[in-house]
């Protein structure tokens, strides 16, 4: 305020000297408006703002002036001159609502006051209000430098001082202001000053709104600054304390003569967040020196809140020292995740003449990564006994990095080589080397041989997105990719499988080499083509015993194509192999819906040789068709006709449905291993849940007719009828599947006969397959059991019965003669 009224006071003035003689001429109305503009360009070139001239009337020994500027402050100036005295008086008048000055606003300001003097020296006081406060000042203006200052403000609020400097309302406080140095100036001058914050509390929701940071509740802040004057020095002592941090001048000592300021200062900050806009986080203390002279200010300063410490020096040149700081507080200062330790040194440099340009060094040593750490942020895992160093060293200039950096660590080395940032363009270019030692070590579940290693070198490039191309040794002959984030691109030629397996952590069930290309015009969404085609993989031994219990040693070859049409693959597979051929076709996968279908033919020329793969005896070839899709969930069908008739099957999620369509009972007892003694044709349905591992199998087999065998012809002798002659016209076969137990019953029935198989039970816990059964024939019954292990069944006849009662005393004797005796116990012991 007392600036703007320098201003108009030194114009009316140099105005009043200018035209002393034209004064006849200028003090009329005609000689007023004349001056006008020049009045206003003046003012306009002072203040640096637009004014509008309201009111000027320039008479002998009075003048008045009226002016708006940049229609927010409202100025009136009266006063009474004496052009032969060169002195003047008078009153001003300064109110404005809104007004923003020189990077600064005020707000409610209302000062009136008065003013006498020379233009060498002026007296100003003035009364007001202003920051919501009540304001009261005193002071002379002798060549352009404050004297005798006596200032009262009671009550400014904090958020409207915070706002003048345009900072925002981040707290609600009152400030008292209280300077009273008369004597300013005079080598026994004396004064004083305070400035007092009364206790101020945060703003939590503003804090949380601009910087995403939640501050403690009731937050506050509260301090003084005092000051003395002595003869020519004023002596400053500043304490500023809060819950967040605490800010301590001390020795402070401004010269009024030589106008230098010195002082040492103290900062203890016990979270970065509220001061740097939550950039950083975490505490630190740093204390220091300032010195200013001449509008040149030289600070120094040390902090040992990072460990070790860190030293900076600002005068005409800035330096900064990095002293074994450690690397973990570092990361934590800056909000990032603590993934590695160690100790950082260097030195940071900047030029005296662009304090934008500058060189640095820089270097990490006993270095440790965290591997938890490094875990959670990428999924990956690195031996927790680990350790690294880092060197770099650049410079800026121009507003460019030029750099180099090199990380040795037991697990990898990297080298960067002509980095480039444009520091304007946001731009990097860079040319890169990664080896790393030990593949098993840097990944802990790769099996490896000892000591593999791998290499990619190539050039990586930033400009708005990253781009990066380059070549990989010790995966195969050759691996070259590039990615810029619009397109990718990798040409493989005969990598090799085991070591692509052992670095994914998979045991190594195969080995062998393959190619495959990939090139994508559009990646999101993905548009290209891909192929990948292998004919020399064979699987391991050693590994499959483990996986399956059988040393399985199987000749693979591959060859896939497919091509990608916004976000959509559209994929063709055939895998051949010694256990059969697996071709896939019209293979659709949306990755965004998640969501896959397809039609597959599964040739298996001999299911003995899966016995192991699938833990089932199976025998036989088999051609399997059909169709699988995945949405909500999985659905797949197949059908086949390898056994005569036709077997169609339908998984949805976990249920299995089958369905027998006239398929030979012989078939079926042969794929399955079991002994053809049984004619047929088998209709029927069955159902499976896979997660509960339980089911129902029904089957209607029509024709039913068992071969001749010994069994035959023994029930044959014993009553005169032959069983394999009777064709059963009804029956039915039920079994109950839950885990490895399955009961099972059979009713069978002709014009004159019957077959019943009743409490059958297959258990593979035990490998037991026991039944009790009963055959009828006219007036003859046959009873039995069936025991024996799952492979090798036994039947064993109970013919005492028919015997006692059904065979004479004649046909007995024959056959005991026949047999030797005792035909009885034979016979009830026979099995077949």
């Amino acid at each position: 305020m007392n600036k703007l009224l320098m201003i108009t006071l030194s114009i009316l003035l140099f105005l009043l000297l200018t035209i002393s003689g034209l004064s006849l001429f200028i003090f009329s109305p005609t000689g007023n408006n004349m001056l006008k503009p020049y009045v206003k360009e003046m003012l306009e070139e002072k203040i640096g703002l637009p004014v509008e001239i309201k009111t000027f009337t320039l008479e002998s020994g009075t003048s008045n002036l009226d002016f708006v500027i940049d229609k927010q402050a409202v100025v009136n100036v009266e006063s009474q001159y004496n052009l032969w005295s060169q002195s003047f008086e008078g009153l001003y008048h300064i109110k404005a609502d809104t007004f923003a000055y020189e990077e600064i606003t005020l707000k409610n300001a209302d000062i009136k006051g008065n003013f006498k003097g020379v233009a060498e020296d002026i007296y100003v006081e003035g009364k007001g209000r202003a920051l919501d406060a009540k304001v009261d000042y005193r002071l002379n203006v002798v060549d352009n430098e404050a004297q005798k200052i006596l200032v009262n403000i009671q009550g400014a609020q904090l958020a409207d001082v915070l706002q003048i400097y345009g900072y925002p309302a981040l707290a609600e406080g009152k400030i008292d202001v209280e300077i009273n140095m008369p004597d300013i100036g005079e080598d026994t001058a004396s004064g004083y000053g305070h400035i007092v914050l009364d206790k101020a509390y945060f703003n939590r929701k503003l804090v949380k709104e601009l910087y995403d940071y939640t501050l403690p509740e009731k937050s506050y802040v509260y301090g003084a600054i005092d000051a003395k004057l002595e003869g020519k020095n004023i002596k400053l002592l500043g304490d500023v304390q809060s819950n967040l941090f605490t800010l301590q001048t001390k020795s402070a000592l401004v010269n009024m003569a030589s106008k230098q300021l010195t002082a040492e200062y103290s900062v203890d900050v016990k979270d970065m967040r509220i001061l740097t806009k939550n950039k950083l986080a975490g505490p630190l203390k740093v204390d220091g020196t300032v010195v200013m002279k001449d509008k040149k200010i030289g600070v120094t300063g040390v902090s040992h809140s990072l460990g070790g410490a860190l030293r900076f020096t600002k005068k005409e040149a800035t330096q900064i020292t990095l002293e074994k700081l450690a690397l973990e507080k570092i990361l934590m200062l800056f909000k990032r995740p603590v993934y590695a330790k160690g100790e950082v040194s260097g030195t940071i440099e900047l030029d005296k003449e662009n304090k934008k340009d500058g060189t640095y060094a820089l270097r990490i040593e006993n270095g440790v990564l965290t591997s938890k750490a490094i875990e959670k942020m990428s999924r990956y895992q690195i031996p927790e006994k680990n350790a690294f160093s880092l060197e770099s060293k650049g410079k800026v200039a121009n507003k460019k990095l030029t750099a180099n950096a090199t990380l040795s660590s037991i697990l990898a080395d990297v080298t960067f080589t002509d980095l480039a940032y444009d520091l304007k363009e946001k731009t990097v270019i860079s040319h890169y080397a990664l080896l790393l030692h030990n593949m098993n070590a840097l990944v802990p579940k790769a099996q490896m041989a000892k000591g593999t290693s791998a290499s990619v070198e190539g050039e990586l490039k930033f400009k708005d997105k990253l781009s990066i191309s380059g070549v990989t040794k010790g995966l195969g002959n050759k691996l070259a990719f590039s990615y810029d984030s619009k397109t990718a691109k990798v040409d493989a030629s005969q990598l090799v499988l085991e070591k692509i397996l052992a670095l994914s952590g998979v045991p190594v069930y195969a080995k062998g080499t393959f190619d495959s290309q990939i090139v994508l015009t559009k990646l999101k969404p993905s548009e290209g083509t891909f192929t990948l085609q292998a004919t020399d993989l064979v699987t391991e031994p050693h590994e499959m015993k483990k996986l399956i219990g059988d040393a399985l040693k199987v000749n693979i070859g591959v060859d896939t194509s497919g091509t990608f049409k916004e976000g959509t693959g559209y994929i063709d597979t055939k895998i051949k192999s010694s256990l059969g051929n697996i071709t896939i076709d019209d293979m659709v996968v949306d990755p965004e819906k998640k969501t896959h279908k397809g039609i597959y033919t599964l040739d298996i020329p001999s299911l003995k040789a899966l016995q192991k793969v699938l833990d089932q005896k199976l025998y036989g070839p088999l051609v399997l068709k059909g169709e699988w899709s995945k949405e909500k969930w999985l659905t797949v069908t197949g059908e086949t006709g390898s056994l005569g008739g036709k077997i169609r099957s339908t998984l949805v999620e976990d249920n299995l449905r089958t369905t027998i369509d006239n398929v030979p009972l012989e078939s079926i007892l042969g794929m399955l291993g079991h002994k053809q003694d049984f004619l047929g044709k088998a209709f029927g349905k069955g159902k499976y849940n896979l997660k509960q591992r339980s089911g129902v199998m029904d089957l209607d087999i029509k024709s039913f007719q068992v071969k001749p065998s010994s069994t035959t012809n023994t029930i044959k002798m014993l009553i005169g009828k032959d069983p394999a002659r009777v064709m059963f016209t009804s029956t039915k076969f039920h079994a109950d599947i839950k885990g490895k137990i399955t009961d099972y019953t059979l009713h069978a029935k002709g014009s004159r006969s019957s077959i019943d198989i009743t409490e059958g039970r297959v258990n593979k816990i035990n490998n037991t397959n026991t039944a009790k059964f009963k055959f009828v024939y006219e007036k003859y019954t046959v009873h039995g059991k069936i025991k024996g292990t799952i492979d090798d069944p036994k039947v064993t006849i109970d013919t005492s019965a028919i015997l006692k009662d059904k065979i004479d005393e004649q046909l007995q004797e024959k056959i005991e003669k026949a047999l030797g005796g005792k035909a009885g116990d034979f016979l009830r012991g026979l099995k077949f």
